[in-house]
């Protein structure tokens, strides 16, 4: 009998494929009259290494230099406001409204970003005044961000692995470029912590912590087998991953706000400090780091909903009465998983910004055990995905 392939994975990869190669021909395409020249010589940092991470334009002056992250900041805030508002608010509001929200959203952040941007840009010599050509730069730029926006909705809907690949691409390439520019003695200090940090993350990604759930629907040899489980990381890199663009919020308030108080000493001193490359900037990412773990980790795995779940079909944890004395267990479970992992993220990354700032290693390799975590946090999944569409494939199906 001849089988009925469904080709699911092949469709689905042709589709990341050309999404990317949609998004590698946007990051190549300049910006009306900018002139590249002016920004061969300028010198990279961790600061500028970060920006290339989201946006794969480490210059800032091509179509797609917003890169993913107006889509990534987007997201997040519409996330935390839904769970702010509670669950029957996410019963109520449609696919179709919260997409339109997002996309509204998603513009008003490139917009206000791509005025911030374009008051850095060198322009070629020409007919048209400064502010013309800057007023055409935050266009093509916001419209670089709205196709990206329509390309990861696209992808996470028809293709593999979400929004994912578009910053997989920004990572390797960056990886690539940065490791051609030094010597093993130069990189053997960020090479051993990317390692390490590699490995905690596999650790904590392919580790349980099995919470016992004594289901009343079950009288078998398998009742003891139910339970909740969750990983040691509960929302694995995501922390490390959006704290990019959270970290990016203020300094694109502080530039906006310098547009008009140019003057004004506080947001100077803010606009100066605010990166990675001072110990101020350093501390509120690693902040930025520990509070998303914890708010993203709560948003996610809701405790509050899972007790009440196990309430209403009459299961309970072992040992433990169901409604708020389940909740609150689940809660000082999360917070104590939340803790332990904010703390290891913040040791590994603040380890190798902490050398950069006393100069043991290159500001450039800083943001390398972000870089390992990045890439092994996405990879992960990514495989479970891609070996689940190859299994459903492998179906035969007789309808």
């Amino acid at each position: 009998m001849k089988k009925n392939k469904t080709h699911e994975l092949r469709q689905r990869l042709l589709l990341t494929v050309l999404i990317l190669a949609i998004y590698m021909i946007g990051r190549s395409l300049l910006l009306y009259h900018v002139d590249p020249a002016a920004y061969q010589l300028e010198k990279l940092n961790s600061q500028n290494i970060m920006i290339s991470m989201i946006s794969g334009d480490r210059y800032q002056y091509t179509v797609f230099a917003l890169g993913i992250m107006p889509y990534i900041t987007s997201t997040m805030t519409m996330w935390i406001f839904m769970a702010i508002r509670g669950a029957q608010f996410r019963a109520r509001l449609s696919p179709q409204k919260l997409e339109r929200i997002t996309l509204m959203l998603m513009t008003g952040i490139a917009v206000i970003w791509a005025i911030s941007r374009a008051d850095g840009l060198v322009f070629l010599e020409s007919d048209m005044d400064i502010q013309t050509l800057k007023a055409i730069a935050v266009l093509e730029m916001t419209a670089g961000a709205v196709v990206i926006h329509k390309m990861a909705g696209t992808n996470k809907e028809k293709g593999i692995g979400g929004q994912t690949p578009l910053i997989l691409v920004n990572v390797l390439d960056n990886l690539v470029s940065t490791i051609q520019r030094f010597t093993w003695t130069e990189l053997y200090k960020p090479v051993l912590l990317c390692l390490i940090m590699a490995a905690v993350i596999l650790v904590m990604e392919h580790s349980l912590i099995r919470i016992p759930i004594q289901r009343v629907s079950i009288h078998n040899l398998y009742a003891d087998k139910s339970y909740i489980a969750l990983k040691p990381d509960p929302i694995g890199v995501m922390p490390v991953m959006f704290a990019v663009s959270f970290f990016m919020v203020p300094q694109l308030v502080i530039r906006f706000l310098l547009l008009i108080y140019d003057h004004n000493p506080a947001l100077q001193f803010l606009n100066e400090n605010l990166n990675l490359t001072t110990s101020i900037g350093v501390v509120i990412y690693l902040g930025i780091i520990f509070a998303l773990n914890m708010i993203f980790s709560f948003i996610m795995l809701t405790p509050g909903d899972m007790a009440e779940q196990l309430q209403k079909s009459g299961d309970s944890i072992v040992g433990v009465y169901a409604g708020k004395k389940t909740k609150r267990y689940l809660r000082r479970k999360l917070l104590l998983l939340t803790f332990f992992s904010g703390c290891v993220l913040c040791l590994l990354m603040g380890t190798s910004l902490g050398l950069s700032l006393r100069g043991e290693i290159s500001s450039d390799l800083a943001l390398f055990p972000a870089t390992a975590a990045i890439l092994t946090g996405i990879l992960c999944p990514l495989y479970r995905e891609v070996k689940a569409y190859g299994k459903f494939d492998s179906y035969s199906f007789f309808i």
